[in-house]
């Protein structure tokens, strides 16, 4: 019964760290900063992109940069706890 409270308290602290990771995606001039908990944080186009379907590609590109970023973090955290 204790193992089992043990792992939890293990897991909601890892989950807390996951919560607190930001990763940053990139596409152009688009960055894109989501939290662990695939939140969106942060949205910076750096220079003016006049075009709008070049403008939506860009943002769509470095989402999907971020959340393959945060992806692979959680995969390594779970990985260690294995």
């Amino acid at each position: 019964m204790f193992d089992k409270l043990k792992q939890l308290n293990e897991l909601r602290k890892m989950k807390k760290a996951i919560e607190a990771e930001t990763i940053t995606g990139e596409s152009g001039d688009v960055k894109i900063t989501i939290s662990g908990d695939f939140k969106v944080q942060n949205v910076v186009i750096e220079s003016e992109i006049l075009e709008k379907s070049k403008l939506q590609r860009e943002i769509e590109y470095a989402f999907n940069d971020a959340v393959k970023k945060v992806q692979m973090v959680l995969a390594s955290k779970f990985q260690g706890m294995m």
